[in-house]
């Protein structure tokens, strides 16, 4: 009976944490489950990029921004030094740090999954702490694993040749592709690239399965009894989690459901892992080799085109790389918010 208890109370925790971090976009964790929709930006927009936008909207919790000018300011990048070698080359070694930092960030937050699901596993009393009594990672997993990709990609095939057609799907590219000019920033580099890739795709399919299929979908399963709801609900909370666009999110519980089923008919919590760990891989792998074969540009845009508006990390603002100059002689410079 205590172990009944154990369970309904920690199915109503996960209900009751997904509709908070539902309710609040800009949450770190939220980010994470997203793949890092963190819109920071790591290599300067071109000046007349810039230009272009006068208007700041306050973003997350841990990005400051100027906002709404009474008047219209100047907007414009730092002046270039007169030494280009050495401006160019400090660049390239703040905006690789800057990389790197935010997959940094990205990895420990979704290997944060990992601990919540084993507590919660334990809390309730789950087998294998979460992973089920089958779990087991063997060549018979791995090649359904890898063979269950395969619709994946077809899908995503299909909706590349219907996305010129959808303003929708659009949406989702654009938001995917800044996602990943915040991760994996504007240079095209292949080796960088595939080692993050890898190093997320296995944290997320590994964290992300762990506590939505091993975890929260089988609490729901011995909840009501019924493998089509716990397929159903947990589909909605991850898509609700991964709400950067109303298709994104679509798709996101289209994906989630996919995954859920995948346990459900395999009882071996490895192969949904696999599954979910090489798609995301090839995913960011071909999202990062699209995006960098942009002109600048078009990167530009993407970066800057989220609400209306750019949007800076506290080191882009706090290290001059933008001035704000204004005609008049009063004091008129921009707040700075840190909501």
């Amino acid at each position: 009976y205590t172990m009944v208890l154990h369970r309904q109370a920690s199915v109503n925790v996960l209900l009751l944490a997904a509709a908070a971090l539902c309710q609040s976009s800009s949450s770190s964790f939220n980010a994470a489950l997203a793949f890092s929709h963190q819109h920071v930006v790591t290599v300067r927009p071109s000046q007349n990029a810039f230009e272009a936008r006068l208007e700041i909207l306050p973003r997350s919790n841990n990005i400051i921004t100027p906002v709404n000018y009474s008047r219209r300011k100047s907007l414009a990048l730092a002046s270039p030094s007169d030494d280009t070698e050495t401006t160019d080359t400090s660049s390239s070694s703040s905006t690789l740090k800057q990389d790197i930092y935010n997959v940094a960030t990205l990895i420990g937050a979704q290997a944060l999954l990992v601990p919540i699901a084993v507590f919660i596993a334990q809390f309730s009393n789950l087998p294998n702490i979460g992973l089920g009594s089958q779990f087991q990672i063997g060549s018979v997993a791995i090649v359904d694993g890898l063979r269950w990709t395969l619709p994946l990609f077809g899908v995503a095939g299909l909706l590349r040749i219907v996305e010129p057609y959808s303003s929708a799907l659009k949406d989702v590219t654009r938001a995917t592709q800044r996602s990943v000019l915040s991760v994996l920033g504007s240079t095209r580099r292949p080796f960088f690239a595939l080692l993050v890739s890898c190093i997320l795709g296995a944290v997320a399919g590994i964290g992300e399965e762990w506590l939505f299929r091993g975890v929260f979908q089988q609490l729901l399963t011995d909840k009501f009894g019924s493998s089509s709801i716990s397929l159903a609900v947990s589909g909605l909370v991850f898509g609700l989690l991964h709400a950067v666009t109303p298709v994104y999110a679509l798709l996101a519980g289209a994906a989630s459901v996919f995954f859920g089923y995948l346990y459900n008919i395999s009882h071996n919590l490895a192969v949904p892992m696999i599954t979910h760990a090489v798609y995301d891989v090839f995913a960011l792998m071909w999202a990062h080799w699209s995006v960098t074969g942009l002109e600048q540009e078009e990167r530009d845009a993407i970066l800057l085109d989220y609400q209306g508006a750019p949007v800076l990390s506290t080191n882009t603002y706090k290290e001059g790389h933008l001035n704000v100059s204004d005609d008049d002689d009063e004091d008129d410079s921009p707040k700075v918010y840190n909501s």
